[in-house]
């Protein structure tokens, strides 16, 4: 019986196609990212939108769509999301601004809180210690100055005393304590 042969490196490498991730420069990618595009799929769609971002392993590509004709503008936009398979064909139509970039920036993360002035703080502290004790909770001013509000120990409210503001090691303390100052009254707060 003969023996197998063995395979060398450079053949076992030579033998497999690689995979365009490892062959395609990830500013290749970059270069769609924030800009307008028209993309042809195979299909024989076009779609038209700003690339959000793309999946270098995939080669999916996640477009932004508009209701109205200007991005910067629109209160309302919709994802659509092109497989890599699929796509056959990518053109810029033109060049992201910095508009759309700080637009997409800001696009899935939380509204930034709005800036309280130090009395409106205090008031709000107040409050949220008054709403948390009128359910039997007890409540501790921590922190430098009193700025935080400890409740039974468990669970720390610190500025500016929302629920999203809430730390804690026990997750389900923290849920019940967010959902009281989720559904704190608004003349309460």
């Amino acid at each position: 019986m003969d023996p197998k042969p063995q395979l060398t490196m450079k053949e076992v490498s030579n033998s497999a196609e690689l995979h365009p991730i490892f062959t395609r420069d990830p500013a290749d990618w970059m270069k769609w990212v924030d800009h307008e595009v028209q993309v042809s799929t195979e299909d024989g769609e076009v779609h038209v939108g700003h690339v959000y971002t793309v999946d270098p392993v995939s080669e999916s590509i996640l477009l932004i769509t508009q209701a109205d004709a200007n991005l910067e503008a629109s209160s309302s936009v919709s994802l659509k999301l092109l497989i890599g398979a699929s796509v056959r064909n990518v053109k810029i139509i033109s060049e992201g601004t910095e508009k759309v970039k700080h637009k997409f920036n800001h696009l899935f993360r939380p509204a930034e809180n709005v800036n309280l002035n130090e009395e409106d703080l205090i008031a709000r502290k107040l409050k949220l210690k008054s709403w948390l004790e009128k359910h039997r909770l007890p409540v501790t001013l921590g922190g430098i100055s009193g700025q935080y509000l400890t409740v039974a120990d468990a669970i720390t409210v610190q500025p500016p005393y929302t629920e999203d503001s809430c730390i804690s090691t026990n997750e389900i303390v923290l849920s019940r304590i967010q959902g009281l100052i989720k559904n704190m009254p608004v003349d309460e707060l």
